[in-house]
């Protein structure tokens, strides 16, 4: 589905997107997200603002303390 492709431009990163791939992304999308996170301040900030908004099991938590732990490397 081209609304939940991980292709997002700069300015595209938010909750929405964030949500989308949480409840319905594949195993390819939610590891896409992943490299994504540690490397795009973009997607980092819109993962950040989702975690709290999020009842999707296990990855809220696991992004934030992913988040944690690069944050600490910075």
């Amino acid at each position: 589905m081209e609304h939940r492709h991980i292709d997002v431009k700069p300015g595209q990163w938010g909750v929405a997107v964030i949500h989308s791939i949480w409840e319905r992304g594949t195993d390819d999308e939610i590891k896409a997200l992943i490299r994504a996170v540690k490397t795009n301040p973009h997607a980092a900030d819109a993962v950040r603002r989702a975690i709290p908004h999020s009842d999707v099991y296990g990855f809220p938590r696991f992004f934030k303390l992913f988040l944690e732990k690069n944050d600490g490397k910075r």
